[in-house]
Formats: structure tokens, sequence, C-alpha cells
């Protein structure tokens, strides 16, 4: 009997196809935690890190008084950083820990893709040799092909207990989420129904699988500069040109409102008005950051949602180089006596 998950006590859940999805990455690696208490504990761990985060930079750069800021004070608050630089580690984080079941369970089904072919073939020799379908299965669920040899012995432990190859078999695209390995499993099943020859059918499947990982395989290397040019230009040159605008815009507006004979309430507004556009640019590198990440996903994995192992990495480089250069270029401005 199947255990009830606590989203399944709560009525709007209940028929949550994320939630069940979800719950299947989490087994998939062995992790036994219900779904909903994963998200929970992520967001508690991200909320964590991003209040230690805002914390540690309190005490490092406290917060100055923007009205002191606008008579003159030298030292600008950092606020603005502050806010960012907990929001994108707080989003990080929760990245991170919703994304890693998925992330281990598409390395794992990569794993299977890979191997599934020699695995085939193994067992279309063993079929040819005179072997039945559970010689051969037990045959191929001895040798080491990772991941995949745990789900093979789960469809030879099925046969040994009585249910027929068909259903076996069916086992194995539903506990491995691979539109490769569904299609193949649904040949195989349709082949032993019609009664064709089965070791002939898992050769050609196996070379058409070899084919696809090939064409996969080519894809990548063949796009390979186009997706150093994006991490390039998206995490590393535009966050480091934009942090230098950061920092003239800091320095001209600053610069401005410290001439006596403005009014307060002027060189108070243009201080909101420094704040606001340093705000802008930092939330246009999330942008930018994120949409090259879809873009590296859609060039190297042809699917969007495979961008969420790119994104955490990218944006923690993105804002550090942002950041990195505000600070270089306001020390060197500095240095030459003009901050």
């Amino acid at each position: 009997m199947s255990r009830v998950r606590l989203y399944q006590k709560i009525g709007f859940l209940k028929n949550s196809k994320f939630l069940k999805k979800y719950e299947k990455y989490l087994s998939e690696i062995n992790l036994k935690v219900d779904p909903l208490l994963w998200m929970t504990l992520s967001l508690l761990i991200a909320l964590i890190i991003g209040l230690l985060t805002f914390f540690v930079l309190s005490f490092l750069s406290p917060v100055t008084d923007p009205a002191l800021v606008a008579i003159g004070d030298q030292n600008p608050p950092l606020s603005e950083s502050m806010i960012i630089m907990v929001f994108i580690l707080f989003f990080v984080t929760l990245d991170l820990m919703l994304g890693y079941p998925y992330i281990k369970g598409i390395g794992r089904i990569n794993k299977i893709e890979e191997e599934l072919p020699e695995a085939l073939k193994q067992m279309a020799d063993i079929l040819k040799a005179g072997g039945t379908y559970e010689y051969a299965l037990r045959e191929i669920s001895h040798a080491d092909f990772g991941p995949l040899t745990t789900e093979l012995e789960n469809v030879l432990r099925k046969l040994e207990e009585g249910e027929n190859f068909e259903d076996s078999l069916s086992t194995l695209s539903y506990n491995i989420d691979s539109r490769l390995v569904k299609r193949s499993v649904t040949i195989i099943i349709d082949s032993v129904k019609a009664g064709a020859g089965l070791a002939d059918i898992l050769d050609e499947i196996a070379e058409d699988i070899r084919d696809t990982n090939r064409l996969n395989h080519e894809r990548r290397s063949q796009t390979l500069m186009q997706v150093l040019f994006m991490v390039t230009a998206g995490a590393l040159v535009t966050p480091f040109i934009f942090g230098l605008i950061s920092t003239i815009v800091d320095f001209l507006i600053g610069s401005s409102s410290k001439l006596a004979t403005l009014p307060t309430e002027i060189r108070l507004e243009a201080t909101q008005s420094k704040y606001i556009l340093l705000y802008l640019l930092q939330i246009y590198v999330f942008i930018e950051i994120t949409t090259s990440s879809v873009m590296i996903s859609l060039m190297r994995e042809g699917k969007k949602n495979k961008s969420i192992i790119y994104l955490p990495i990218l944006l923690f480089i993105g804002y550090v180089v942002y950041f990195l250069s505000g600070i270089i270029s306001r020390s060197l401005i500095a240095g030459i006596g003009g901050v």
C-alpha cells in the first residue's frame, strides 16, 4: 500500500501534476521525502541564508540615511546592493535546492540513455544464441550499466513474480522519465505482441539510439562556441560594464548633489533618482542572465526547462562580477580624487 503524501491531503494540491512529477524526481534519486516538505525545507534554508547575508552585509556596510547623502555625506548608502545581493543569494539557494532533484534526475536519465544501446545489443545477442527473455534480462542485469542495471533488476523481479514480459517491461518506461526510453519500450512491446523477431528489433533500436546520442553529442560540440559566447557576454562582460556604469552614475549624481547652491529638495531627489537607476541596472542584469540561461538551454539541450541547470551559477557569477566591477572602479575614481 503506497504512502499518502502530505500534498494529497490538501484539496487544491491533491491532483497537482507538478507535485506528482516532482515526487517522481525525488524517488528516482532515492530521496524518500514528501515533495511539499522538501519545498518547505528549501524555502527555509534559502530564507536563512538570505537573512544571514543581510546581517553580515549590514554589519560590514551599515546603511546611511539618504537625507545625509543629499546634503553631502561622502559615504553613499549601500542599501540597494545589499537588497539585491540578499535577493540573489536567496533565489540561487532556493533554485539549487528545488532544482537538485531535477538536476540529479536528468543526470541519471542521461546515463541510462547512454547505456541503453549496449544493453539492448547484448540482450539481442543472447536471444540470437537461443536464450529466453528472462535469461537475457538476468544476464544484462548482472552487467554494469549504472542506474539502468537497477531498473532492469526491477523488470526481472516482476517477471519472476509471475507478470508477463510486456507488463514487466512497462515498468521501465514508467520509472524512467525519458522519451527515448518510452519510445523504445513501446516498440519492443508492440513487436512482441505482433510476433516479430525481437532480436532483430533490439538491434535496430540500439542502432537508432546510438545515432540519436551521436547527434546530441554533435549538437553540443557544435554549439560550444555559441554557449561560451553567451556565458561570456551574459555573465561576465555585461555585468562588468554595468558595474562601471553604476559607478559613473553614482559619481556624477553624488557630485552634483553636494553642490551647496542646490536646494536640499533637489539634491534629495537627485539621490533618490540615483538609487532608482542603480536598481534598474541590477534588475536588467538579472533579466539578461535569465534570458541567457534559457537560450543556452535551448541551444545545448533543446529544452528551455533545463535552464534551471545553468541559471544559479550564471546568476552568482554575474552579480559577483557586477559588484566587483563597481568596487574596483569606485576605488580607481577614489584614488584619482573624484570620490
